[in-house]
């Protein structure tokens, strides 16, 4: 297998189990379905199988032994059907798309005071924050 299927293959793995756990993971699974229908070998099944088990990884768990199972798993197919190549490499162009804005959160609280905060999204509150103190006020 040449050097640039190699890196397909590994950029392919790492792609895939990097979507497990995610809301990536769908595409991810019809993806890999897709080579795995093109593909020409005996470990179909099996690699069918451990695609559906792999679907319960937990979010944001890269494990090193499932992208190396993948990675070989790839690896062969690709060497034995390089035709294969495209559909790998939508499956390594899959990404998690980018928040637009960037933000940096700092939040402090002293004299037993309290902080409530939320990223991306929206806090609502039906009443004002009670304080421990009656007679404490601002």
């Amino acid at each position: 297998m040449n050097e640039e299927l190699a890196e397909l293959a590994a950029s392919g793995a790492t792609a895939l189990v990097a979507a497990m756990g995610t809301d990536l993971w769908q595409e991810a699974k019809r993806l890999m379905s897709g080579v795995l229908a093109q593909a020409r070998s005996s470990r179909r099944n099996e690699l069918s199988a451990a695609l559906d088990r792999q679907s319960t990884a937990t979010r944001g768990a890269v494990d090193a032994g499932a992208v190396h199972y993948w990675t070989e798993a790839l690896s062969q197919l690709l060497d034995r059907n390089p035709d294969l190549a495209r559909d790998v490499m939508a499956l390594g162009s899959l990404r998690t798309p980018e928040r637009p804005d960037i933000v940096i959160q700092v939040n402090s609280a002293t004299d037993s005071g309290e902080v409530f905060a939320v990223q991306h999204g929206t806090q609502h509150f039906s009443s004002g924050p009670k304080s421990r103190d009656s007679e404490e006020r601002p």
